[in-house]
């Protein structure tokens, strides 16, 4: 009977050290597959950004985009914030929307929509064609741009007049060069060719219209003589000659 419990005590005692054993393998295999992960993840978060493509930049400068880019694709693939990128680009100037993407495993792309200059606006910033003011370089600005002088909050109602302006001096081969509303909402245009138009504050169109038709018999090829030509008459207008013959 000693004997016997004398094995069995053996064998209980084996298999607590197998079990101990079993269980201090299980514990260093999981710690290694647990660095092994650290060391995996940490490689693929600072994985590095060595590609960085723009699209539709024409007015953004690149120096300033650059500089804005940097720090956060100096972050690696995984930790750049898109989110907050997009946000800092949208603050230029220029930039109406953006679209940021990752590719894997090293590349951004940027996408960027740029605001669409419609005229200068008071001397001070741009208009846009979806009536915003916006105040980029100056040495950004597009050459050509007509020049529009009017009150705050009348933006889209002269974007608007200026475009309906402009189709009805298409048969002249004139465009607006000045667009200016008063305080007491009273128009008046100078037209590419140097005539200024004082058009008042009602029948805008229709006084743009009669002086489409009457221009060649009255102005013809006197444009250069015309100093304005006043279109706040029922039934006609009056020419400012700098010059009387």
């Amino acid at each position: 009977m000693a004997i016997q419990s004398t094995t069995r005590c053996n064998q209980v005692q084996q298999k607590i050290s197998w079990l101990a054993i079993a269980r201090k393998s299980g514990m260093i295999t999981l710690g290694l597959v647990f660095i092994l992960l650290f060391v995996s993840m940490s490689r693929l978060v600072s994985f590095p950004i060595t590609n960085v493509k723009v699209f539709g930049i024409q007015h953004v400068n690149h120096n300033e985009l650059k500089t804005l880019i940097d720090p956060f694709v100096g972050k690696g693939f995984f930790n750049v914030n898109i989110g907050v990128l997009k946000e800092r680009i949208l603050q230029l100037s220029w930039v109406a929307d953006v679209m940021v993407q990752r590719v894997w495993p090293d590349k951004v792309i940027i996408t960027i929509s740029e605001k669409t200059p419609l005229a200068s606006w008071n001397g001070e910033g741009l208009l846009s064609a979806t009536g915003e003011v916006f105040t980029p370089q100056q040495e950004t600005y597009p050459a050509g741009l007509p020049e529009f002088v009017g009150p705050s909050g009348e933006q889209i109602t002269m974007a608007e007049y200026y475009a309906r302006m402009n189709a009805e001096l298409i048969p002249l081969h004139f465009r607006i060069a000045k667009l200016e509303l008063s305080p007491s909402m009273l128009w008046t245009v100078t037209l590419s060719n140097g005539i200024k138009l004082n058009i008042g504050h009602k029948d805008i169109l229709t006084r743009i219209n009669h002086f489409v038709k009457v221009y060649p018999k009255i102005v013809g090829a006197r444009a250069a003589d015309v100093e304005y030509i006043d279109l706040q008459y029922p039934n006609g207008m009056a020419v400012r000659w700098k010059t009387v013959t």
